[in-house]
């Protein structure tokens, strides 16, 4: 039986992988891509829509949506101000999901982070924390909740500091065993994997996977 989805944060790490294997999935038939600027696509099943976020009520999708991936994430130094982090990290993602319910959609998965925890003295961390928090208390169908450690892969953006710690983590990883492997460094394949597979296999409400555990994808 044919599906249809809504995926945001496309253009990034994980969502670029994670739109090439809804692409490929014969699960799928329409792939509605939001984001902010316009994007060209190949393939007929992708249709792209230019959104702004803080306008979000404006969009219709126009066709039964059963799967929300939320892949929509930034960066302190990229957002410039903890304000406009939030704003993408919570704000967004939070109004995502609330959406999701709006247009009946069955599955809401999203990719948190590694260490997400309200009480974290790390902002980044708490924030994710509470976005987790307020999803939970959104009473979703079904919501999957994503935990990577670094991810693995090639960006398109220039981010010096984190290409260092992918290096390090390349000559590290393999000390990280037991206890520890959650910590270990993930190939953003395995991320999009782990995504995908729970969308169209899981009947879990409700589920948080941590790095160790997407891993096994």
């Amino acid at each position: 039986m044919s599906r249809n989805a809504i995926i945001a944060g496309a253009t990034g790490l994980v969502g670029a992988e994670l739109l090439k294997l809804l692409i490929k999935s014969q699960s799928y038939d329409k792939i509605l891509v939001l984001n902010r600027k316009e994007v060209k696509f190949d393939s007929p099943k992708v249709i792209g829509h230019v959104i702004d976020f803080d306008k979000l009520d404006e969009f219709d999708p126009g066709v039964k949506i059963d799967d929300v991936f939320c892949c929509l994430g930034t960066t302190i130094k990229k957002a410039k101000t903890k304000e406009n982090f939030r704003k993408v990290d919570f704000d967004y993602v939070v109004g995502l999901a609330k959406k999701s319910k709006d247009w009946n959609a069955s599955k809401f998965l999203v990719i948190s982070s590694l260490g997400a925890n309200t009480k974290s003295g790390i902002f980044y961390s708490r924030v994710k924390g509470e976005m987790e928090n307020t999803l939970q208390k959104l009473d979703l169908p079904h919501l999957f909740i994503f935990r990577p450690s670094l991810l693995m892969g090639d960006r398109n953006e220039s981010r010096p500091g984190e290409k260092t710690a992918i290096m390090v983590y390349k000559v590290i990883n393999p000390l990280f065993f037991g206890k520890l492997k959650k910590y270990k460094g993930i190939k953003i394949e395995k991320v999009a994997k782990a995504i995908i597979e729970t969308a169209i296999h899981s009947e879990d409400t409700f589920k948080i996977f941590e790095s160790d555990e997407i891993q096994g994808y």
